[in-house]
């Protein structure tokens, strides 16, 4: 992973998603924030088989020092996996929601195109009800 893009696409996801109640992206911003997010998701994937392996290390040795640090670094590296589970958790989600919003007209569009074409189709006498 390019860690300047990661960095860079972390920032403009953070920075759209702090914006609270009441905040306005147009079509290219979500479509942008979109693809970042996107990205972010996939890297955290990537990365999910090579943190849970960290979590199993052990210690070279039976003696208290290695068998102490290894923890701590184990403990460290299970917050790490946590961390990056939650935020593939948080990507997916907000993945989602912003193929819902880029998606609504599209999918009005095709329900009310359907519901015209199934009404068309009915049975009842044409006309208007009354």
């Amino acid at each position: 992973m390019n860690v300047a893009k990661g960095v860079s696409d972390a920032a403009a996801v953070a920075s759209a998603t702090k914006a609270g109640a009441g905040f306005t992206l147009s079509q290219d911003e979500a479509r942008s924030l979109l693809e970042r997010a996107r990205r972010l998701r996939d890297n955290a994937g990537k990365m999910q088989a090579s943190a849970e392996a960290l979590t199993r290390l052990t210690p070279p040795a039976a003696d208290p020092g290695s068998v102490g640090f290894n923890q701590q670094a184990v403990n460290a590296f299970e917050a790490g996996k946590s961390a990056n589970e939650n935020l593939h958790r948080y990507m997916t989600e907000l993945i989602s929601r912003l193929e819902k919003a880029l998606g609504i007209v599209g999918d009005s569009d095709s329900q009310a195109a359907a519901d015209v074409k199934t009404a068309g189709k009915s049975e009842q006498s044409g006309g208007l009800a009354v």
